[in-house]
């Protein structure tokens, strides 16, 4: 699988505060641990004072990334950015390779 760095930013605070109820179900009852297949979560933070938050994710494709984050986007009017990254393992391999 790719691993992705994805961003996310609420275009209003009032969606932001919408969400915040949906997200403390979402989380409370266990939602939040049910992978999607084909997506494993690595790191959630969020950063509530600019209204924006960071994943770090493994999926086999941006389709699988559209599927897991697609509700949320039309619920809470959130949009997000994701870019295929490379771990430190990963781009120290491809170094040695070149050299």
């Amino acid at each position: 699988m790719q691993l992705y760095v994805v961003t996310w930013k609420f275009q209003s605070s009032e969606y932001q505060t919408f969400a915040a109820d949906a997200l403390i179900k979402y989380v409370d009852s266990g939602d939040s641990e049910n992978q999607v297949e084909g997506y494993e979560r690595i790191a959630w933070v969020h950063t509530p004072q600019d209204g924006t938050g960071t994943i770090i994710c493994k999926a086999e494709s941006a389709a699988v990334l559209y599927r897991v984050f697609g509700a949320w986007r039309e619920k809470f009017g959130m949009s997000w950015d994701y870019k295929p990254g490379l771990s430190t393992e990963e781009l120290i391999t491809l170094l040695k390779k070149e050299s």
